[in-house]
Order: C-alpha cells, then structure tokens, then sequence
C-alpha cells in the first residue's frame, strides 16, 4: 500500500491530509465544548465512555500544535533549506494572518454576549476584552470562567511565535537536532508537568493549585508537541518514497510513549501520567492519520477543503455561539439541546468564520491598495513553501 502524495523537496505542493486532519481536529474540539455546555449530560453519562470521549475530544488542540509547527518548520528543514527566520519580520508576518480575525471576533462576541446574557459589568467586560486582545488568557484564571476560555490557545499560539525563529536556530545548530530536542524536553517537562499537577492536587484553594492548573496552557510543558512537529517536518523532507512518513526514530518515540500511558492506565499503583498520556496518544494519532492514503483522498473533497480553510474562523466563533444556546433551548430534553446546539451553533460557526474571512480580506486589502489579498488571509496554508 502505497502512502500519502509527498511534494518534491524545494517544490511547492499542497499537502491535502492536512485539511482532513485540521478538520477532524477542529469538529472535536466544537464536540468537545458542546458537551461541557450541557452538564446534565455529563452528569447522566458520567464514568461511561461516552463521556470520556467527549471530554478527551479537547486534545485537538495537541494536533494542532503538531500540525502547526510541522507546517511552520517545513522550508526550514530538507535539501534546500531556506535560512532561519530573523525575529521582527516573522513575528509581524505571524501576527499579521492570526490577529485581524481574532481581534475582529474578540469585540464582536463580546459585544453579543454583553447583549445576551445581560452583563452589566463594564469593567469586567473591559478587562476580558484586554486580555483577549493582548494573548494574557493563558497567565490567569478569569477568562477560563467565561463563553471564550477556547482562546487561551490564541495565547499559546502568540508565545511560541515569538521562540520559533529562536528553535528554528537551536534545532538547526551544532546538537541533537530535533530529534533531540524533542526527547529532550518531553524527558524534562512531562515528568514536571506530572509533579506540579500532583502539588496542585494536594494543595486546593492555594497558590499551588492556581500555578499547576494554568501550567498546561502555557508553552513549557507544550514544548514537546511543538519540537515534535519540528521533528516530524524535518523527517518528512529527509524520507524519499512511500511508506511510513517520519524516520523510525519517531515512530518508536511514538509507540514506547503510548505503550508507558497505556499500561499506567491499567497497572495498579502505575503513577497517573495525566498530560502526558493525552500529548503522546494525540501526536501518534496525527501521525497515523498523516500516513492514511484515505486521509489524502478526503483533504482533496472540496468541502473538507472549505471546512478547513474557515476552521480558524470557526474556532474563534464556536464556543460563544455554543454559550447562546443554552438561554434558547432551556427547557429541553437533554439530547434535544445536544442535537439542537449542535446544528445551529454548527451552521453559524461557519457562517460567522465566512464573514470574519471575509471582513479581514476587506480590511487588509484597504490597508494596501492596489495590491489584491485573498479571501482568507488568516488562514494556515499546507504548504512547503
């Protein structure tokens, strides 16, 4: 069975999975917040599988942190590599896809929640609003408590921005390469990470508690899942042929990791590994999923295509319009509200990601006359360029 169409090292090309990954990932984490939006659910199914697999579905954001260095590190990596970034140009170019759209949806959702639910705390409100804008979400607790603690990543997103072009040196440089790298900082920071959540833990209600739950939405111990994406776009250039896409390395890497959570689930007195067992076992999956021939076929169907280029839109958009549906369909059965929110709040997420497409092309293209921008200009290509 032959793998994935590969682009020609140097070449540009589109690497059509993608779209299908990004999509999946993006309709999880909507499934994933539809369900902790209506917590009888949760209360009735608790304990099944059911429920896990709802609350498990937020590990889509570990693939897109994969998926998000994988596509950030491709030109630097191969047989013609372009030369590490420098750090003002790249930051301002980063900035200038991500933050139209998220500043956009920042004021408009907030000015709709405020009309909603009737807030009439303007300075709270004010305060959300900068933080939002400022990428501050992941360093407090407030905004987790909100209808958009979805947009911590924004913040996470923004923090590894600024060290890239700094890994992109460190990762090229004299050393273990990102291979290294990667084994290297998930042998440091996931033991850490295990050892503040269980300080935490012990200590509810202190300053310990706070640190070991804003931990995991800060780039530290999300290191791992970044250099593992630079690990794996280094692997892809270098591998010639079909087949498995990634060099051995990273599929033992892969499996012993998923192996050590597999069996600290079941061995009695085993040390929960908690943050770790959902990074590796989601890393695995977009490398498997990376490698499905099927995958490919689907990211080439023109909705998969469309779903994915608007899935940012749709991640700023989802969570409040979830939020909205709760005041509408008080009253309902339980899966009514389920099969409800998820249909509307479905169809004006992607509406919602279509106008914002379609307000930052304006706005940029005002910023620049006579030079078109495309439609969607916040959007991450999968492209090696």
């Amino acid at each position: 069975m032959t793998g994935p169409a590969r682009p020609e090292g140097g070449r540009t090309g589109e690497i059509a999975q993608l779209h299908a990954i990004r999509s999946l990932a993006m309709a999880a984490i909507f499934c994933h917040h539809l369900w902790l939006g209506l917590p009888e659910l949760g209360r009735a199914w608790q304990g099944t599988l059911l429920d896990a697999a709802f609350r498990s579905m937020s590990l889509g954001v570990v693939v897109f942190n994969v998926m998000t260095a994988f596509l950030m590190g491709l030109p630097f990596f191969g047989p013609a590599p372009v030369p590490p970034p420098a750090f003002g140009p790249y930051v301002r170019k980063r900035l200038r896809r991500l933050y139209p759209s998220y500043a956009l949806a920042v004021l408009v959702l907030t000015a709709v929640s405020a009309a909603v639910f009737r807030l009439s705390d303007w300075q709270g409100l004010a305060t959300g609003v900068a933080s939002h804008l400022l990428f501050l979400d992941p360093f407090w607790t407030r905004p987790f408590y909100g209808n958009m603690a979805a947009y911590w990543w924004l913040g996470l997103l923004v923090q590894f921005t600024l060290v890239f072009p700094w890994l992109v040196r460190l990762v090229r440089g004299p050393g273990p390469g990102p291979a290294g790298w990667c084994l290297l900082s998930a042998a440091v920071m996931w033991p850490v990470t295990v050892w503040i959540k269980a300080r935490g833990a012990a200590a509810p209600g202190t300053g310990w508690d706070t640190f070991a739950f804003l931990w995991t939405f800060n780039l530290p111990p999300r290191l791992p899942e970044f250099l593992c994406g630079l690990w794996m776009a280094q692997a892809y250039r270098e591998q010639a042929g079909p087949g498995w896409p990634f060099g051995r390395g990273l599929a033992l890497f892969l499996g012993g990791g998923c192996l050590a959570a597999f069996f600290s689930g079941i061995v009695p007195g085993a040390p929960s590994l908690g943050h770790m067992s959902g990074a590796v076992w989601s890393l695995a999956i977009f490398a498997v999923l990376f490698r499905l021939p099927c995958m490919a076929v689907a990211g080439a169907w023109a909705w998969v295509r469309r779903f994915s280029t608007l899935s940012y839109g749709v991640y700023l958009c989802h969570q409040p319009l979830l939020s909205f549906c709760g005041p509408a369909t008080a009253g309902l059965a339980p899966w009514t509200r389920f099969a409800l929110a998820a249909t509307a709040a479905g169809a004006a997420s992607l509406i919602g990601a279509w106008l914002l497409e379609r307000a930052t092309a304006a706005v940029l293209e005002a910023r620049k006359p006579g030079k078109a921008v495309a439609a969607g200009g916040t959007r991450l290509q999968n492209r090696i360029r």
